[in-house]
C-alpha cells in the first residue's frame, strides 16, 4: 500500500511539471517584453535620423527675398502670413511659400476687330500695364491674374469702343484710355491688382474708309487755304490803295516799280522771257483808235443834183 506521503509527492511533482510548461507560440511573458522592446528601440532610431537629419534641412529651408518680391506662406495649408524681403526660414514639411513680384509687368492686347458708334469697322490693339499692390489677395483670390485681366482688357476695350464715335478714337484718345483705366483699376482692386496705365497703340481703319477721310482732308485744307487767301486780300487792300495813290503822284514811280517787278520775275524763273511794254505805247493806240470811232460816227456829204 502506498502511504498518504507518496500521494502528496505525486502531487507536488505534477504541480510542478505544470509550471514549467511554456506555450508553444504567441508573445507571452518574456517575449511581449521583448516585443515592446523592438518597437521602442525602433521609435529611438527613428527620431535620431530625424534629429540628425534637421541641420540638413535648414540649408534647404533658408530663403532670400529681394526688394521687389513678396512671399505668401502657408503652414499646413492654411494662410499663414506674408514675408517682405530679407531672409527667412521655412519649418520643413510644414510651410509652403509663393513667391509674388511687385514689378510692373506689361500686357499687349493684340488686335481685334471691333464696331465704333456710328457702325465703322476698325481693328484697336493696345497695352496695359499693372503691379501687384496685394500679394495676399492675390495669391488667395484668383488663379491666374495675368490672362484674366488680359480678357478683361480685350472686353472692356471692346465695350467702350462700341460707346464712342470714331472722330473720338482719333482726336480724343487721351479720354478713352483714362476711361478704360478707371475701369480696369476698379475691377482688378479685389485680386491685388493696381492698373497704372492704359494706352490704345494703333487704330487701323479699312481702305475704303482711309481713302475717303483723306478725300475730306484735302478737302478741309483747300477750304482754309482759300479762306486764308481771302483774308489776306481783305488786309491787303486798303494798304493796295495807299500803295497806288503814293505811285499815282510821279509816273516814274510806276516805271521804277515795273522794272522792279522784272527783276523779281527774273530771279525766280530764268526760263521766263518778259518783254517791257511802255505804257505810253499802250496810249498811243488808245488815242488812234478814240480818232478812229469819231470819224466813222461823221456822215459822208454828197454834192447837190442841179
Amino acid at each position: 500500500e502506498m502511504s498518504p506521503l507518496n500521494d502528496h509527492k505525486d502531487e507536488l511533482k505534477e504541480i510542478r511539471r505544470l509550471a514549467n510548461v511554456q506555450p508553444d507560440e504567441g508573445c507571452f511573458g518574456n517575449a511581449i517584453a521583448g516585443c515592446y522592446a523592438a518597437v521602442i528601440s525602433g521609435v529611438l532610431w527613428g527620431l535620431s535620423i530625424m534629429v540628425s537629419l534637421i541641420p540638413l534641412t535648414w540649408l534647404f529651408c533658408v530663403r532670400t527675398l529681394t526688394n521687389y518680391e513678396r512671399a505668401v506662406v502657408f503652414r499646413l495649408g492654411k494662410f499663414s502670413s506674408v514675408k517682405e524681403e530679407g531672409m527667412h526660414y521655412l519649418m520643413p514639411f510644414l510651410d509652403t511659400w509663393t513667391v509674388i513680384d511687385l514689378r510692373v509687368q506689361t500686357m499687349d492686347i493684340r488686335g481685334q476687330e471691333m464696331l465704333t458708334k456710328e457702325s465703322v469697322t476698325v481693328n484697336v490693339n493696345a497695352v496695359v500695364l499693372y503691379h501687384v499692390n496685394n500679394a495676399k489677395a492675390n495669391v488667395m483670390t484668383i488663379n491666374k491674374a495675368r490672362y484674366a485681366t488680359s480678357q478683361l482688357a480685350a472686353t472692356a476695350i471692346r465695350s467702350v469702343i462700341g460707346e464712342s464715335e470714331l472722330d473720338d478714337l482719333l482726336a480724343k484718345r487721351e479720354k478713352i484710355n483714362a476711361r478704360l483705366q478707371r475701369y480696369l483699376d476698379a475691377e482688378t482692386d479685389s485680386w491685388g491688382l493696381k492698373v497704372t496705365r492704359v494706352e490704345i497703340k494703333d487704330v487701323t481703319l479699312p481702305k475704303a474708309m482711309q481713302r475717303s477721310m483723306g478725300a475730306q482732308a484735302e478737302s478741309e485744307r483747300e477750304r482754309r487755304a482759300k479762306v486764308i487767301a481771302a483774308e489776306g486780300e481783305v488786309q491787303a487792300a486798303p494798304l493796295l490803295l495807299q500803295a497806288a495813290m503814293q505811285l499815282s503822284k510821279n509816273p516814274a514811280s510806276l516805271q521804277l516799280r515795273f522794272l522792279d517787278t522784272l527783276r523779281e520775275i527774273s530771279a525766280e524763273k530764268n526760263s521766263t522771257v518778259v518783254f517791257p511794254l511802255p505804257l505810253e505805247f499802250l496810249t498811243a493806240f488808245q488815242k488812234r483808235s478814240a480818232n478812229i470811232q469819231q470819224e466813222s460816227k461823221v456822215p459822208l456829204l454828197t454834192p447837190a443834183m442841179s
